[in-house]
This record gives C-alpha cells, sequence and structure tokens, in this order.
C-alpha cells in the first residue's frame, strides 16, 4: 500500500494545446477584448476540464505546455484562469518576426519546483533553419529527480504547393528534433534527466503522406515513447478536419517515465487543435 500511495503522489499530468493564434484567433491583427476575453474563460474551462479527466483526484502535479501564444501575459492569463492550484507559466520563448515580436510564442505551465528556465531558437541551417525554437524548464519531479522539458512547435506543410516545398519543410521538422536529440546527447549518460518534448510537430507518425518523415525515428531511436500509439487509430487525432479527415499533430514524447492512457479533449471550436494530456510516472 506505501508503495501504491508513494507511486500516485509521484505522477505527474503532461498537456500540451495549440491555441490557435491565441487569444485573438488572427494571424496579425486583435480581435475585440470582449472576444478575447470570451476566448480566454473558454479555453481555460476546457484545459481543466482536459486536467479533470486526465486527473479525477486533482492531486497529481500538473506539466502544461502551450503554442500560438502571442505573449506572456496571454500565457499567463490563460493559466490563471485555469484554476488549478500551484500552477503558473514558468518560461515564454521571444522569438522575432521582423521588427516585432512573434505571434506564436511557445510557453510553459507548471506546478512543480523549477531549477531553469530558457528559451531558444533554433540552429541556424542555411535554408533549412526551423521557424521558431522553444521553451525549456528543468522541474523536479520528485526530491532525486530532475526532468527537462521542451515545449516546441514544428514547421508546417502550409502553403508546401510543390514536392520541394514538402521536403523542404520536412527537413526543417528534422532540423529541430535532430538539434534537441544532440543537446540531450551531449549532456553524457552520467549527467542524463529524464526528458519531455511535447508540442504541436506538424506531422502524422501513421498517415501515408507523411511516411517520408524521419522526426519519429529519431526520437525512438534516442530512447522516447509516444503515448499517443497506445490509442486506437480512429482515436489519435488532435487536429480535426472533416474534409481531409483528422490528424495526430501533437504529442508529448517521454524518456526516463512511464506513460498511462493519453487524453484528447475537444475544444469547442477554440482551435483548430485539441488538447492532448498524459499521465507519467
Amino acid at each position: 500500500m506505501h508503495n501504491a500511495i508513494l507511486a500516485v503522489l509521484a505522477a505527474v499530468v503532461v498537456g500540451t494545446w495549440n491555441g490557435n493564434w491565441f487569444p485573438s484567433g488572427r494571424a496579425e491583427h486583435r480581435a475585440h477584448p470582449d472576444v478575447e476575453e470570451a476566448t480566454v474563460k473558454a479555453s481555460a474551462a476546457m484545459l481543466a476540464r482536459g486536467l479533470a479527466a486526465a486527473d479525477p483526484s486533482g492531486t497529481n502535479d500538473v506539466i502544461l505546455c502551450l503554442h500560438e501564444m502571442r505573449g506572456p501575459r496571454a500565457a499567463s492569463n490563460l493559466v490563471e484562469r485555469i484554476g488549478r492550484r500551484g500552477l503558473r507559466v514558468v518560461s515564454v520563448s521571444g522569438y522575432r518576426r521582423r521588427d516585432r515580436f512573434d505571434q506564436q510564442q511557445d510557453a510553459i505551465a507548471t506546478t512543480l519546483p523549477v531549477v531553469e528556465t530558457h528559451w531558444s531558437k533554433w540552429k541556424v541551417a542555411g535554408k533549412e533553419t526551423p521557424p521558431r525554437g522553444y521553451a525549456f524548464a528543468a522541474v523536479v519531479t520528485s526530491p532525486a529527480v530532475t526532468a527537462n522539458v521542451y515545449a516546441v512547435h514544428l514547421k508546417s506543410n502550409y502553403g508546401a504547393t510543390t514536392k520541394e516545398l514538402r521536403d523542404l519543410f520536412r527537413a526543417k521538422r528534422t532540423r529541430a528534433v535532430e538539434q534537441l536529440v544532440e543537446q540531450e546527447r551531449a549532456r553524457g549518460r552520467a549527467a542524463r534527466r529524464p526528458v519531455i518534448v511535447a508540442g504541436d510537430m506538424n506531422a502524422d507518425k501513421w498517415q501515408k503522406n507523411f511516411a517520408d518523415e524521419r522526426l519519429f525515428a529519431i526520437l525512438e531511436k534516442a530512447g522516447f515513447d509516444n503515448p499517443l500509439a497506445q490509442l486506437p487509430a480512429d482515436a489519435r487525432g488532435t487536429h480535426p478536419s472533416a474534409r481531409y479527415g483528422d490528424s495526430a499533430l501533437d504529442y508529448v514524447f517521454v524518456r526516463g517515465f512511464d506513460a498511462g492512457m493519453p487524453t484528447i479533449v475537444p475544444n469547442d471550436g477554440l482551435s483548430d487543435h485539441y488538447a492532448l494530456f498524459v499521465t507519467v510516472k
């Protein structure tokens, strides 16, 4: 019984959600303040429902990776409205887009103690340089364990109207994942920590039009598990589409954790992505 109690206490709910130009839903211009306020309120309620579904008792710690946030204030306003005790934003990226801050920032919120945070752009690789980068947080999951968390939003195939562009965008996704794996490899086995990579990968491991994608094999070879694979094929969709069928674009990859069955949470039309939650131990 004592070991079972310890296992419950050590569980962490990891979530990821792409908020679709949150909170305005628009790339360049702000929505009316009342519209944004309603979006924040409804999105927080949706994420709270997802946490409740993944953790009915409300006793587990939380790591939440958010994407396409307009900035730190947008992320904090959302997280505060979720109402989870101790949950706060600890890392937000600061990507630039020409002469202004990008409206697609990555953020990490958690209830856990944090020992390090930063964000980074991807390394320059000529025409294959990936957009954006990652938000990072090193979180204390138990007195003896610190885990590295990366929130990522990889290059999409939007606008890939030719084979050359599809190949280029795939290469950008590959470059990003290769960098993360190499960063963690460079720490050496003695300094290796458990790792979580969560976010919008903009690729579907199981769809034939992503058959040439390398990022999933790279992560698998590096020892990462893909909890989404536990779900049946018809239940993995995180990007709904009536025209093309649902796609599995959002993932929580883990190394050094045991992962439970994922929970996918519909978002009432708040975004083109559903939220994904996974409980890890």
